[in-house]
């Protein structure tokens, strides 16, 4: 083979030898993954929702103490059967005890009630008694000692308005709950004509403009929501007076936050308030009427319970303030008996046919207590 061919053999296989597969360059290596911090949410708002109920007067005639008797005792929780319910959802349920539960059972006009009274309140879900009222001295500064002790002996969160000693009397009431501290205040207007001896003025609180303005300072900046309960206005008028509009503003102006009116018998309007200089406002219930009696006039029937739903913030601001009023109407029957409460929405026109009003007054009808509701409290009316 010449020379020539083996060079041209030589140069074939190297032009193939080239043509071959050519090696795999080197993989990149494989990118860390990122980590992506999400953006930190601010954390969501934390609120308290509260909600008081106050019911008026616990007017207990003798007659309706009768109507509780039992062969061992008394048994008053079957007057409030029909609005436990209501009372018991509430945070701080309140009750003005008209009459003093001396243990002993007196008529009018010196009233009083056994002291079984209170276990029923206390059954229903009252937590807050109010005893500043005009029957205060009506079993004497003995009676009223004696009522006080059994209160005091029944677990209430507060007992208003009367006092065991002076040194207790200057104390600040204080209740709290969910972590709202709420403030209490209570006085009345006076005490029938009695008088308490000199030097035992503490034993009731009274109003007074100077006294108010005094407590109010003291309380005011250590609670987050102040009530005061004020014993006051004239029997069997549905519009206050110009001294309730008088003190309610002097209340709002001070900083009260809810102002719970007692003793006229009927409804009074619902309001809100404004402080002289537009930085508070006072939601102000002039009257919630009989809450239970033996009374004889139809308007004396018609009570209601205020029920005021809050919402506070996280640093205990109020930021939301909601009040209506549930219409109430006392029962009970021909015969003096039968005693018992109910909303006006769970009332019966059977019921209201028996009602023994119809011995002293015109006789009971649905339209005439949701007509009265309506003309003296309006839209606060909880349907």
């Amino acid at each position: 083979m010449s020379k020539k061919v083996v060079c041209l053999l030589l140069a074939a296989i190297l032009l193939l030898s080239a043509c071959g597969k050519p090696e795999a360059p080197n993989e990149p290596e494989a990118a860390s993954p990122v980590e992506i911090t999400e953006p930190e949410l601010p954390p969501e708002p934390v609120f308290t929702d509260i909600e008081i109920i106050a019911a008026g007067d616990d007017l207990l005639h003798n007659t309706v103490s009768k109507d509780c008797k039992t062969d061992d005792g008394f048994d008053y929780r079957h007057l409030y059967t029909h609005i436990k319910d209501t009372v018991q959802r509430a945070d701080i349920a309140f009750i003005n005890q008209e009459v003093m539960l001396t243990g002993e059972v007196n008529g009018y006009p010196n009233m009083s009630a056994p002291a079984e009274v209170a276990d029923a309140l206390i059954d229903t879900g009252f937590n807050v008694i109010n005893l500043a009222t005009n029957h205060s001295l009506d079993r004497g500064e003995a009676g009223l000692a004696k009522s006080v002790e059994n209160v005091k002996a029944r677990p209430f969160d507060a007992v208003l308005g009367a006092f065991a000693t002076e040194e207790e009397s200057n104390e600040l009431i204080l209740v709290e709950k969910k972590g709202i501290v709420f403030g209490f205040l209570s006085y009345t207007y006076g005490l029938n004509g009695y008088s308490l001896k000199k030097g035992n003025e503490w034993k009731v609180a009274l109003i007074d403009r100077q006294k108010i303005t005094e407590d109010m300072k003291k309380i005011r900046p250590v609670c987050d929501y102040l009530i005061v309960s004020m014993h006051w206005g004239n029997e069997y008028q549905h519009t206050p007076t110009s001294s309730e509009k008088e003190y309610a503003q002097l209340l709002c102006d001070l900083g009260a936050d809810l102002i719970i009116g007692t003793h006229p018998h009927v409804l009074q309007p619902l309001e809100t308030l404004a402080s002289g200089d537009g930085t508070h406002t006072t939601v102000c219930m002039y009257s919630l009427g009989n809450f239970i009696s033996h009374q004889q006039r139809i308007a004396t029937m018609l009570g209601g319970m205020l029920d005021v739903k809050l919402v506070f913030d996280e640093d205990k601001k109020l930021v939301s303030s909601e009040a209506g009023v549930i219409p109430t109407v006392t029962h009970y029957n021909a015969s003096s008996a039968g005693f018992a409460i109910y909303p006006v929405s769970e009332y019966t026109a059977e019921l209201a046919e028996k009602h023994g009003i119809r011995k002293y007054d015109k006789p009971m009808t649905l339209d005439y207590l949701n007509e009265l509701a309506d003309k003296v409290l309006g839209d606060a009316v909880v349907k």
